[in-house]
């Protein structure tokens, strides 16, 4: 138990590259324009330790932080642009709904609503998909919107934890050196659990094709041993 191949040793040493982690994951999103490569870079090192797999956490964050560096600021900037856009339309509605009681603009806000909920489980796949697969920006942003209806329960669990650990951070905010790690650690093992589903089979085909194989023809990065180079 207590030797340096006993579990507890593991789940300790697992632990601390969580942690380290979630310090590269902050130092390298400083400039907020490359916090998604910061996520992606994350999530690649983060699916190989749930899945116990050897690397080398600095070196292989590194690695795909910049080769994805270029995707993940476009997939970025378009979420961003895309958040804005739905809640300026949710307070429009929402004030045309008050000042005229109008049951149309209550639709047209529960309708961005809903789409702000669906843009938040997307955003929980795309950078991990841009982390494990290789594709274009389009591609990807389509399939992560795809995957996180196809696997509801798995998105419900995430948006329930990850929600319940952003509240308790708002409240307490010192609890983000345990909650960022603990939501790494929550989304790899679950996401690295959805993702070997499609990658068991090597010849993947289009998602409208093929509604068992939501990847639209992903190349997996992650092929020979995870090797990104």
């Amino acid at each position: 138990m207590f030797s340096i191949n006993g579990k507890l040793f593991r789940t300790l040493s697992k632990a601390g590259d969580f942690f380290i982690l979630e310090f590269l994951v902050i130092v390298f999103s400083i400039p907020l324009i490359t916090a998604g490569a910061s996520m992606t870079a994350a999530y690649y090192v983060g699916m190989k330790l749930v899945r116990d797999e050897e690397g080398y956490v600095f070196r292989d964050f590194i690695k795909s932080w910049k080769q994805n560096l270029r995707q993940s600021i476009i997939i970025e900037l378009t979420v961003i642009v895309l958040a804005f856009l739905l809640i300026t339309d949710v307070r429009i509605c929402y004030m045309w709904a008050v000042n005229e009681g109008n049951t149309f603009a209550r639709i047209l806000m529960f309708a961005a609503l809903g789409m702000c909920l669906v843009l938040c489980a997307a955003v929980l796949y795309v950078f991990p998909m841009l982390a494990k697969f290789e594709n274009k920006v389009v591609a990807i942003m389509k399939n992560a919107v795809i995957l996180c209806m196809h696997h509801f329960l798995q998105t419900i669990i995430m948006i329930f934890i990850n929600g319940g650990l952003i509240i308790f951070t708002i409240n307490f905010w010192t609890a983000f050196i345990v909650t960022i790690p603990l939501s790494l650690y929550v989304n790899s093992f679950i996401l690295s659990r959805v993702f070997l589903i499609y990658t068991k089979n090597s010849n993947t085909a289009d998602v409208y094709n093929n509604s068992n194989n939501p990847e639209n023809n992903n190349n997996n990065k992650n092929s020979d041993n995870d090797n990104i180079d």
